[in-house]
């Protein structure tokens, strides 16, 4: 016979918290499987196997509990019918398979899959969007587990009206509700939901209005940034990682800290963009050699320039190093810059790439050539870089034509 049991882990982690345990006993020995739940000590009930009222999520793990009971003791009985020696084991890892297929109705579970998925990839800044957005799920919801069901049409315009709500821009909304119609299409590719349940033919992403400009710097205000005299070494630091990125096809700050020394040859850099794995390449200028050597890294150092150290080229260390340098050394001093300089623009690092390619398009560049040297994949992604043109330089085309 085998019988069985929910129950606390012995031990609960640093936060106090207990996993729940499905225990299997059978002969005087027993093994226990993790239900991937947890609670404080004092919301479980060892009476009932169950949890107290007490927690926020009663509930929705008890329900969870008792699907999970039901399914054992139907394994159970199956392999009694069968009349074949089974062990405990054996019981396990059908009642995995089995809970394989459940959990696919759990949109957390599989959106927690893709985010480790990602992790593995290396994929830094998709992993950080992505953890984000589960969380802000989450927090809408007021909860943890979250099934596809419980993310209908109705339920995604009521997420759109409580990120509105919390002040989030457009260009995070539709970060948020692009990354949930991801989940839901490579759910539905996978076969763990039906195409039925697809919300977004209803709900159309495209209709999220990014009002939001993409700053970027003209010509004149490059020209005033370069020639500027900064009396803080923070402040040039973060001029020149700036004037880099725009001198450099608008590297990103990731690919700019991890290029190698191999990079470089006969004037010309060449390296892959991380993000979309597309090569580029650029012939230095002046300012560029000038900064190579003002940062260069150390003789036994393959990388470029004297940001990383001791050679790590752990995804971690580099992902935080990128972090800190942008949020400390450049963006926080290039606010300070912009304000010294009498230029009334939100700017960062990245502007720079947006500067890059709208000068390229005030100079009357093709998108093709431009999203060559952007090193973007598709048309798209370059158009969106792109700012309309000024009321300026409209009135100085029209005048040119007209008159």
């Amino acid at each position: 016979m085998v019988s069985h049991k929910f129950t606390l882990k012995a031990a609960g982690n640093k936060q106090g918290d207990y996993f729940i345990n499905l225990v299997l006993i059978k002969d005087r020995t027993n093994t226990s499987l993790s239900i991937k739940k947890k609670c404080k000590y004092e919301d479980w009930s060892f009476e009932t196997d169950r949890l107290k009222k007490s927690h926020k999520e009663y509930k929705q793990i008890n329900d969870l509990i008792e699907k999970y009971a039901s399914r054992v003791n139907s394994i159970i009985h199956e392999f009694e019918l069968d009349e074949t020696p089974f062990t405990l084991q054996d019981v396990v890892n059908k009642f995995k398979k089995k809970s394989g297929k459940q959990q696919a109705l759990s949109y957390t579970t599989f959106h927690e899959n893709l985010i480790e998925e990602i992790k593995n990839a290396g994929k830094l800044s998709t992993y950080n969007i992505e953890k984000d957005t589960l969380r802000s799920i989450q927090r809408f919801f007021n909860r943890s587990e979250i099934t596809f069901k419980d993310l209908s049409v109705d339920t995604i315009y009521k997420y759109q009206s409580f990120l509105n709500g919390n002040n989030n821009s457009q260009s995070t909304i539709g970060i948020r509700i692009r990354s949930l119609r991801a989940v839901f299409n490579k759910a539905i590719n996978r076969e763990i939901i039906p195409a039925t349940m697809y919300p977004f033919n209803k709900f159309k992403v495209s209709k999220i209005k990014e009002s939001g400009k993409k700053e970027y710097l003209s010509e004149e205000e490059i020209a005033l940034l370069k020639n500027a005299t900064l009396l803080k070494k923070n402040d040039n630091f973060a001029r020149d990682m700036f004037l880099l990125s725009f001198y450099g096809r608008g590297i990103n700050f990731i690919d700019l800290i991890q290029l190698k020394k191999t990079d470089l040859y006969k004037g010309t850099i060449t390296y892959k963009r991380s993000k979309t794995e597309v090569i580029v390449n650029f012939k230095v200028n002046d300012f560029w050699k000038d900064k190579i050597a003002k940062y260069s890294s150390s003789a036994d150092s393959f990388y470029l320039f004297n940001i990383i150290h001791n050679n790590n080229n752990s995804g971690t260390y580099i992902n935080n190093k990128k972090e800190k340098y942008l949020k400390v050394y450049i963006n926080a001093p290039l606010k300070r810059i912009m304000i010294d300089l009498d230029i009334k623009k939100k700017i960062t690092y990245y502007c720079a790439r947006h500067s890059f390619a709208t000068i390229l398009k005030f100079n009357n560049i093709s998108i093709d050539i431009i999203k060559e040297a952007l090193g973007h994949k598709d048309i798209k992604s370059t158009m969106s870089y792109l700012n309309t043109l000024p009321s300026n330089t409209l009135d100085k085309m029209i005048d040119d034509i007209i008159f």
